[in-house]
């Protein structure tokens, strides 16, 4: 491999084995999915690479599609399931989020390249061009496998919150989320039993070549949503850890009021000023009457005035 060029282990569990990074657009070596967003690949990416935004996968208000919708979506972008796929891109998480659920819907093997592709991702001159866009139709068909083990449903796990039998759990939000503090969902804190080690701080520590975290243990891993869950996931297991993913992430778990929560909290609401009724305008009546009072009080007190002077 090309010095100064890093290629993580690919998050099937085997590593990546490019003799030189410039094969990487070589036909037939592997397939490079570009993770960024349409324009950025079609402008210059690996030469080639297949344009599959990490926004494809999601919904409205970030909610992620069905698997049979992905499937579609993996054949519009040239994928069958059967290929190598080396994920690129700029944003990590964006990057992370696309090999994640590569892999989760059955992709036979995914790595990651780590440097940026704007900053040319370490690659000779030759090697880079515009990508490809994803067509209208599949070709071919994606037929991979959802690794469904690797994946923990909301419903499966207050099943073990329940029955006492909790997995270890580690959150990836941060440490202002996990606290309560700071709520992007219905309420704040964290699921009950989970530890804190926010993704951030994770990718800082595996890029100094140290994770503290006990070995031969399996991991439920979660982050706000189905993005950061799915690219916090992958980080791990790229890193070498067995862990399992908490598909939909806090998001959807917090706003079930029926599971439990930890260093539970809900977000300020703001009270309403109470409207101060304005003050009628007098009726024309009213007016009429006060006039024709004012009137009689002046006219009473001319007539005492002069009955005054005629008794003097």
């Amino acid at each position: 491999m090309a010095a100064g060029v890093a290629l993580a282990p690919g998050v099937a569990g085997a590593s990546a084995s490019l003799d030189d990074v410039r094969s990487v657009a070589a036909a037939g070596a592997v397939t490079v999915v570009d993770a960024r967003a349409p324009a950025a690949c079609l402008a210059k990416s690996v030469r080639g690479a297949h344009c599959l935004p990490a926004a494809d996968f999601l919904g409205p208000h970030g909610r992620l599609a069905s698997f049979r919708q992905i499937f579609w979506l993996l054949g519009t972008a040239g994928l069958s399931g059967r290929e190598h796929v080396l994920v690129v891109g700029d944003d990590p998480v964006e990057r992370d989020f696309v090999a994640g659920m590569l892999y989760l819907s059955g992709q036979r093997k995914v790595s990651i390249l780590t440097r940026a592709v704007a900053r040319g991702a370490g690659l000779a001159s030759d090697a880079l061009g515009p990508g490809r866009p994803r067509a209208m139709l599949r070709n071919p068909i994606y037929q991979g496998t959802v690794r469904g083990d690797d994946i923990v449903l909301r419903t499966e796990l207050a099943r073990m919150l329940a029955a006492r039998n909790a997995p270890a759990m580690l959150d990836g939000r941060s440490e202002a989320e996990y606290w309560g503090e700071h709520i992007r969902a219905w309420r704040g804190g964290h699921v009950p039993g989970a530890q804190s080690l926010p993704m951030g701080a994770a990718r800082r520590e595996l890029a100094g070549g140290h994770l503290d975290l006990p070995a031969g243990r399996t991991f439920v891993v979660y982050g706000h949503d189905a993005f950061e869950s799915v690219a916090y996931f992958t980080l791990l297991r790229a890193a070498g850890m067995d862990a399992r993913v908490l598909l939909e992430g806090w998001a959807d778990w917090a706003n079930h009021p029926d599971l439990p929560v930890a260093s539970e909290t809900y977000p300020d609401r703001a009270v309403p000023p109470v409207p101060v009724a304005a003050a009628p305008a007098p009726a024309r009546w009213l007016v009429s009457l006060s006039l024709f009072n004012l009137l009689a009080v002046l006219a009473l007190a001319g007539g005492l005035a002069y009955a005054w002077k005629r008794r003097i």
